[in-house]
């Protein structure tokens, strides 16, 4: 049985374009675990991908519009977490394990900080999660 598992998570700008990315992790998901994820993220559903180490997606958007627009912003969705296929382990790099996403997660708290963001100014003061 495999034992990886794969979160799905997009960037959708404020004009609703979208960028799509998923991460490699090790270890089985529970539902509690993909519940506890959920009751931590910004409305059910939003990070800040820089504050929890989870590559950010904007750049692809980037590549139509020579760059960072006024639709931009700081938070990327959750999709799912989920079983990885054979295939996706043998093709993706591993970011982790579901235990580290999940701490990571539980760090931020429902504290997401935009100013982690490239798409905010001004003084990053924050506690980075390890």
């Amino acid at each position: 049985m495999n034992n990886h598992s794969i979160m799905e998570y997009l960037y959708r700008d404020a004009d609703n374009y979208k960028a799509y990315g998923e991460i490699l992790l090790t270890g089985n998901v529970t539902d509690n675990n993909i519940e506890e994820l959920k009751s931590l993220l910004d409305s059910g559903e939003y990070f800040v991908a820089e504050q929890v180490s989870i590559p950010t997606l904007y750049s692809q958007l980037w590549k139509y519009s020579n760059g960072p627009t006024v639709a931009d912003h700081a938070y990327h969705e959750f999709s799912e977490l989920r079983p990885a296929t054979s295939g996706e382990v043998e093709s993706m790099d591993l970011w982790g394990d579901v235990e580290s996403l999940l701490s990571k997660f539980r760090c931020a708290g429902t504290h997401w900080d935009c100013m982690q963001s490239v798409h905010c100014s001004g003084n990053i003061n924050y506690v980075e999660c390890k």
